[in-house]
């Protein structure tokens, strides 16, 4: 494994693989957003993590993005790719996928079809 130079890390995610999450496409999910991360070149700006629950079990898949802060949610496989180009270029990042951002009052609740269910 690549030792990655930390002052040179601009984001981290942080890839929920827990129960729900998993059942849900996460392992997929987060091969997904590292091949893509490489693909666009941004291995050595950005550090992913696989984690355990996050208890957000109903958004599953979630990803957290630091140091911003920001919580997405149901970014399945389908989703993965396009979502993380997105991130990367600084795109926005629609709206039915932001579950909260530090500063907010509340959690994004809504709900997506999932192709999967």
């Amino acid at each position: 494994m690549a030792i990655k130079n930390l002052p040179d890390i601009q984001l981290h995610l942080f890839i929920c693989n827990g129960g729900s999450c998993c059942k849900n496409g996460a392992e997929e999910t987060t091969n997904i957003i590292r091949s893509t991360i490489k693909k666009m070149g941004a291995f050595a700006n950005v550090h992913t993590t696989k984690t355990l629950c996050n208890g957000r079990c109903d958004d599953a898949p979630v990803v957290i993005v630091m140091p911003q802060g920001n919580w997405y949610k149901f970014i399945l496989p389908q989703y993965a790719e396009e979502f993380t180009a997105k991130l990367l270029n600084n795109d926005t990042i629609p709206q039915q996928f932001k579950l909260y951002a530090y500063g907010d009052e509340l959690a994004n609740s809504a709900s997506i079809p999932r192709d999967n269910q």
